[in-house]
């Protein structure tokens, strides 16, 4: 359960920082298309809201289907490893779309004085 509640803490931080830096950006940045903030923060939200939803998983076998208790454990341990990859990967394409979004409102010219300093 420690993982779940982990992964939770996460999902909420980084949701959070998201939003935070994009009103930061909205409110700081001369130039920065303030326009498109509702829609990106909605996105965050629902991206936050739809993920810790699909924290908790119900793997579909009981133990009875299982020669023994140690061989249901170890599927129930792979399914979960699996579902939570999956969600993971889920989490983190969808954030890079919104860091995407974040970026094209950002002006040019803070775009090439970032590549400017990397």
């Amino acid at each position: 359960m420690s993982s779940i509640r982990r992964f939770k803490k996460e999902i909420r931080y980084a949701c959070g920082d998201m939003a935070y830096e994009l009103m930061i950006a909205s409110h700081a940045v001369k130039g920065f298309d303030s326009e498109k903030t509702p829609e990106i923060v909605g996105e965050i939200a629902s991206l936050q809201v739809d993920a810790l939803s699909k924290c908790s998983f119900a793997f579909d076998k009981s133990e009875s289907d299982f020669e023994n208790r140690k061989a249901y454990n170890e599927a129930r341990h792979k399914y979960t490893v699996a579902a939570f990859a999956k969600l993971h990967e889920e989490v983190a394409s969808r954030m890079q779309a919104i860091v995407d979004k974040m970026n094209a409102a950002m002006p040019q010219e803070i775009k090439d004085a970032a590549k400017k300093k990397a």
